[in-house]
């Protein structure tokens, strides 16, 4: 790594090398280095995402230190108005929210003074990953306003860490995108919390092939039950 980096730092990337190893290919491998990133970058806030090309939204949330109802709030609503996201997405690269959209035009956005503010995020950097045009998911990072802003640094040391936040991520989003169109249907629909008898409603299938479709998926995503598959959608 091109940056110098102090000893807790280095100590902080070595856990999530191990983490990320640990975890590869697992729904858990963002939620259990989240904090860690948050720790290593000096974020007092966090969230990670995965955007979902046919809904067109951000997706399977974990956070550090956001409230859920900030949290069910974007999910239902701020989504639509988020002026970061599709931005940032398009950089991928880790990059400084105030590098790409002016500070001026983002406080006084709908966005910021509804959800950003209230939630006590005011410095952002965000970093995206995909794997041969697959999505593998995001880490948004966010200080608060009496804190120093984020700094070309946190950019180099999180741009240097991307490629194992992608092998690690990459595996996992291979298994999914093995799942037919019927057992992706059948997985995000039970996980969505859709009773089997529901599901094979809604699809207008058997009872008997949902648990076939759902038991394919659930191998195919190595899920030992329905909460991994939640986090998988």
């Amino acid at each position: 790594m091109s940056t110098t980096l102090r000893r807790v730092e280095v100590d902080c990337i070595a856990e999530i090398v191990w983490q990320l190893c640990e975890y590869r290919g697992k729904p858990e491998a963002r939620a259990a280095v989240l904090p860690l990133v948050s720790q290593l970058v000096g974020a007092e806030y966090a969230a990670s995402f995965i955007w979902d090309e046919r809904a067109n939204r951000s997706t399977r949330r974990c956070s550090v230190n956001i409230d859920d109802r900030w949290l069910d709030a974007y999910d239902s609503y701020f989504h639509e108005i988020d002026l970061v996201t599709p931005v940032l997405r398009s950089v991928a690269l880790a990059t400084r929210v105030d590098r790409v959209i002016q500070r001026s035009h983002l406080v006084h956005s709908e966005f910021y003074r509804d959800f950003l503010q209230p939630a006590g995020m005011h410095h952002g950097i965000n970093v995206y990953f995909t794997d041969q045009g697959r999505d593998l998911g995001d880490f948004r990072l966010w200080r608060s306003p009496n804190d120093r802003p984020f700094a070309e640094r946190e950019e180099c040391i999180l741009n240097e860490l991307t490629p194992y936040f992608v092998k690690s991520l990459a595996m996992g989003s291979a298994c999914q995108a093995k799942l037919s169109k019927r057992e992706s249907d059948v997985a995000r629909l039970v996980a969505s919390g859709a009773s089997d008898k529901e599901v094979a409603r809604q699809l207008g299938i058997a009872f008997t092939t949902v648990r076939t479709h759902l038991n394919s998926a659930m191998d195919k995503l190595d899920c030992a039950n329905r909460t991994q598959l939640s986090r998988y959608f």
